[in-house]
């Protein structure tokens, strides 16, 4: 997913939309193959619960970013998900420094790290949601229509604002949910550092 970032939001700035949506959906298929293999075949890893979100987080917001670069999506949706992922993999690190201090336990290192990310449930349904706006966004744009508007009889908003607000509400809420340090628990790791 990280290598193929480059090239989906570089067919998103260039207007190639069709294309960009076979990307995501190779992403897509690849995360999913990635998550099956590891949870059926025991191939779980303390370095896989920081590899995915983040490479998750680097695919959305680039998409996202991509998008609002070229008016598809409103750019306070794309910084609104970009500001909430950076401050959560600030705190995730330092929640594994503070964590690691003075056991011998490397942050970087997932063979010794003390912590792994375990995602929250409003985590997850952002996630979707935020799949959803970029999937609503890239297949309005390749059909030439993200005006599309929703008449709610007081008001009419665009398809994507209205994805963008929601999901500016889901982020919000997962955000929040992480402040309390819960999603990160022990990894189950016993190795450590020798001082010398």
């Amino acid at each position: 997913r990280i290598c193929s970032t480059p090239i989906i939001c570089n067919l998103i700035v260039t207007e190639k939309y069709n294309f960009a949506m076979a990307g995501c959906f190779l992403a897509g298929f690849s995360d999913w193959l990635d998550g099956y293999v590891a949870k059926n075949y025991k191939q779980q890893t303390v370095f896989g619960t920081y590899l995915d979100p983040l490479a998750d987080k680097i695919l959305i917001n680039s998409i996202a970013l991509s998008l609002s670069y070229v008016d598809v999506l409103p750019m306070w949706s794309s910084a609104l998900w970009l500001g909430r992922d950076v401050v959560l993999v600030g705190m995730s690190y330092k929640l594994a420094a503070n964590a690691a201090k003075g056991r011998g336990h490397a942050v970087a290192d997932p063979e010794r790290t003390p912590l792994k990310v375990s995602p929250t449930t409003i985590s997850k349904v952002n996630t979707v949601f935020q799949f959803g706006t970029l999937g609503a966004g890239l297949g309005l744009a390749a059909v030439g229509d993200t005006g599309l508007a929703l008449n709610l009889g007081f008001t009419s908003l665009s398809v994507l604002d209205s994805l963008a607000i929601i999901t500016g509400g889901t982020t919000v809420w997962s955000g929040l949910s992480y402040i309390d340090g819960k999603s990160m628990i022990k990894s189950g790791n016993s190795k450590s550092v020798q001082r010398k």
